[in-house]
C-alpha cells in the first residue's frame, strides 16, 4: 500500500500553479501579439511591404493613396532629342489623376495580408509587389493624343535621308550596300512611345532611343534581289570596253564612273540607260565643277555672304565624258579617252576654301589672310577704280610670286618689288605711290583693277603667300569703323627708276594713245 505524503500534494499543487501562470502568461502574450496585429495593423500594410520600390511599412490605404496622387500631380514626361527636351507633358495637360478603381486595389493588398502575421513579416523577407500604374490612375486619352499631335517630338523634319537597299562597285566587285533608316518619325510608332512612357510614370523619353522611326530593315528577300542586282551589273559592266582617264590626273575615274551611271529601282532591278547616264554624270558635274559657282562666305566681320565668280575650285568637260560613257555602255563600242579636267586648288585633301586663304573685302578697302585657320596678317588696301577697273568679285587661285616686274598696261609701265597675280593681270603688289590705304581712297586713286599694299605690308604677304592658295574678293555692306589709313612707308612716285626696255615700252604705249 503507498502512502501519499502532504509533500507530494504541496508539489503537486505547486506544478499545477505553475502551469497556470504559464498558461495565463501565454494566453495574455497571444492576446497581446493578437491585439497588436489588429490594432496597429488593421487597414494598414504589414512591416517590410514594398510597392514598385518604396516601402509602405504600417502605411493604411489612405495614406498610400495620398502618397500616389501626389506624384501623380508631380509627374512630368520630358521628350529629349539630340540631349535637348523638346516637349514637357504634365498632368493637366492630359487630366492624369488617381482612379477611383486606387482605393480597391490598395485594399486588395491589405487584405491579403494576415494582421496576425506582422511579426514574421517584421522579422522575415520584404513582402514586394510590382504594380501596373494603369491599376490606379487614368488619363484623357483624347487630350493625351491632342497633345501629342501638336507637340514638336511628332512633327520632327526627319534630318537623315532613308535609302533602300542598293550594290556598289569596289573596284573588283559589285557588294551589297545595307539599307539606310532614316530620323523620319514614324507617327503610330511614337504615339505608342508616348503611351508606355505615361502608362509607366517614366521621367524621361529619349526618341533616338525609342525605336520610333520608320523601319527600313534588310529582309532576306530584299537580299536575294540585291544579289540578282550584283550578278546583273558584273555581267553587264564586264562585256563593256570602257577606258576613261582625267588629263594629268592619276585616279581610277573609272570606278567613279560605273557607280554613277547605273541605278537599282525600287523593285531592286539594275538599271543602265541614257537617262541614268545622263543623272549620273550631271551629279559628276557637280561634284567637280567648282569654278565660279555662287559660295557663301564666312567674313572676318562675322558675316556670311555670297561670292560668285573666279577660277579657284575644278572643271571637268562633262559634255565629252557624257557621248564617250554612252559610247561604251550602250553602243557596245571600245573607248579609250582623255577627258579634260582642270585643278586650281590649293591642296587635294581640303574641300573647296579651307583654312589657308587672302580674302579682301572690296568695300571697306581691307584684306585678311590666314594660314591654317590663323590669321596671320590684315591691313587696309586700295583697289581698283569704281566703273570699268573695278576689281571683280570671286574666288580666284593665287597664280605666282615674282619680284621686281613691271606692270605693263594699256598706258602705263609701273615697275613693284612684289607681285602676286591671281585674275589674269589683276594681282596683289606694293604701291609706294599711295599716300593712304583704305576708306574711300580707291574712288579717287583707285587702281587699274590690282589690289594695292604698302611696301612693308606687300613684303609681309610675298613671304606667306603660297602660290595656288584661295583669293576671295568680296562686296560687304558698308562699316563705319574702316577709315582711310597714312601709309606707313615713304610715299614714291615709283619705287625704282624704269630700266631702258621698260621705259621703250613705255614710249611705244604712249605712242599708240
Amino acid at each position: 500500500m503507498i502512502t501519499v505524503t502532504d509533500n507530494d500534494n504541496n508539489t503537486k499543487t505547486k506544478s499545477q500553479k505553475a502551469l497556470k501562470v504559464i498558461i495565463i502568461a501565454l494566453a495574455a502574450a497571444v492576446i497581446l501579439y493578437a491585439g497588436i496585429g489588429a490594432v496597429k495593423y488593421h487597414g494598414r500594410f504589414l512591416p517590410n511591404t514594398v510597392i514598385d520600390g518604396t516601402d509602405f511599412s504600417g502605411m493604411s490605404v489612405d495614406e498610400v493613396c495620398s502618397y500616389y496622387d501626389n506624384k501623380l500631380k508631380n509627374y512630368k514626361l520630358n521628350i529629349y532629342n539630340k540631349g535637348y527636351i523638346i516637349d514637357i507633358y504634365e498632368p493637366n495637360e492630359i487630366a492624369l489623376e488617381l482612379s477611383y478603381k486606387a482605393k480597391w486595389y490598395f485594399a486588395g493588398l491589405v487584405k491579403k495580408q494576415s494582421n496576425f502575421l506582422w511579426l514574421p513579416a517584421l522579422l522575415g523577407k520584404k513582402d514586394v509587389h510590382e504594380l501596373n500604374y494603369m491599376d490606379i490612375m487614368c488619363y484623357n486619352i483624347h487630350k493625351l493624343n491632342n497633345t501629342i499631335a501638336h507637340s514638336v517630338g511628332y512633327n520632327l523634319r526627319a534630318t537623315k535621308q532613308r535609302r533602300q537597299g542598293s550594290i556598289f562597285y569596289n573596284g573588283s566587285e559589285f557588294i551589297i550596300v545595307p539599307p539606310v533608316a532614316s530620323d523620319q518619325i514614324e507617327p503610330a510608332t511614337y504615339i505608342q512611345c508616348i503611351y508606355k512612357a505615361v502608362q509607366s510614370l517614366s521621367p524621361d523619353m529619349v526618341i533616338e532611343e525609342s525605336d520610333c522611326y520608320v523601319r527600313n530593315d534588310m529582309t532576306p528577300e530584299i537580299e536575294n534581289k540585291l544579289n540578282e542586282a550584283c550578278m546583273t551589273a558584273k555581267s553587264f559592266f564586264d562585256s563593256a570596253d570602257m577606258n576613261i582617264r582625267l588629263k594629268d590626273y592619276d585616279y581610277d575615274f573609272n570606278r567613279e564612273l560605273i557607280n554613277a551611271v547605273y541605278n537599282i529601282d525600287g523593285s531592286y532591278n539594275f538599271i543602265c540607260n541614257d537617262d541614268t547616264i545622263e543623272r549620273g554624270i550631271d551629279a559628276i558635274g557637280k561634284r567637280y565643277n567648282t569654278m565660279g559657282i555662287e559660295r557663301s562666305f564666312s567674313t572676318s566681320h562675322g558675316t556670311t555672304v555670297s561670292v560668285r565668280g573666279g577660277d579657284y575650285g575644278c572643271y571637268i568637260d562633262t559634255d565629252t565624258l557624257k557621248r564617250a560613257v554612252k559610247s561604251a555602255l550602250l553602243d557596245n563600242e571600245k573607248v579609250d579617252k582623255e577627258i579634260y579636267f582642270r585643278k586650281n586648288i590649293l591642296n587635294d585633301n581640303v574641300k573647296d576654301i579651307g583654312d589657308t586663304y587672302i580674302e579682301i573685302d572690296l568695300t571697306n578697302q581691307y584684306l585678311y589672310m590666314y594660314l591654317n585657320g590663323k590669321l596671320v596678317k590684315d591691313c587696309p588696301v586700295v583697289t581698283g577704280l569704281p566703273g570699268s577697273r573695278a576689281t571683280p568679285q570671286g574666288v580666284y587661285m593665287l597664280k605666282a610670286k615674282a619680284m621686281d616686274v613691271p606692270l605693263v598696261g594699256e598706258n602705263y609701265v609701273t615697275p613693284v618689288k612684289y607681285w602676286m597675280p591671281f585674275n589674269r593681270g589683276i594681282g596683289l603688289h606694293d604701291a609706294v605711290w599711295q599716300s593712304y590705304f583704305g576708306g574711300d581712297t580707291y574712288k579717287r586713286k583707285g587702281s587699274h583693277g590690282c589690289v594695292n599694299l604698302s611696301m612693308s605690308s606687300a613684303k609681309e604677304i610675298y613671304g606667306l603667300a603660297l602660290v595656288n592658295m584661295p583669293v576671295v574678293c568680296y562686296y560687304h555692306s558698308r562699316i563705319d569703323a574702316f577709315k582711310p589709313l597714312k601709309s606707313p612707308d615713304p610715299v614714291m612716285g615709283q619705287y625704282r627708276a624704269l630700266t631702258a626696255s621698260e621705259r621703250a615700252t613705255r614710249s611705244r604705249i604712249l605712242k599708240r594713245r
